[in-house]
Order: C-alpha cells, then structure tokens, then sequence
C-alpha cells in the first residue's frame, strides 16, 4: 500500500512506527537481560537492569535517527 498523501495519516504512522520500535528495543533488551540474569551470570536483577537501559537508548537512538529522515516542510 502506498504512503497516505494525507499530512495527518503520514504523522500518525510515524508516531505507531516510533512507538513501535521503542516498545521492541525495551522487550528484546529487557529479554536479553532475563536470559543473561537466569542462565548466565545470575546475577538477578541487574542483567535485566542493564538491559533494559541499553533497549531504552537502542530505541531512543532509532526514534531519533526515524525522526531526522521525516521531509522538513
């Protein structure tokens, strides 16, 4: 389907892709961290402490790299 020419629809699929990812690096991140706490180190909770803040500048990183590509109109 191809983009909405719509200045509205546009933005809004931008915010749902944005939140998206922020909400996916935080899951994997956090997913990471249970795997590393429960089989690896167990070092509970800190893989998951730690993991969770490396998903949160993952997403934040990718948020702000989506948001320098939008058009400047």
């Amino acid at each position: 389907m191809p983009p909405s020419q719509d200045p509205i629809y546009a933005g809004l699929g931008q915010a749902v892709r944005i939140g998206t990812e922020l909400i996916a690096a935080l899951i994997v991140g956090g997913g990471l961290g249970w795997v590393v706490d429960t089989y690896l180190l167990e070092s509970s909770p800190w893989g998951m402490a730690a993991g969770l803040f490396f998903g949160a500048a993952a997403g934040i990183r990718n948020a702000y790299r989506s948001a320098q590509q939008w058009p400047k109109s």
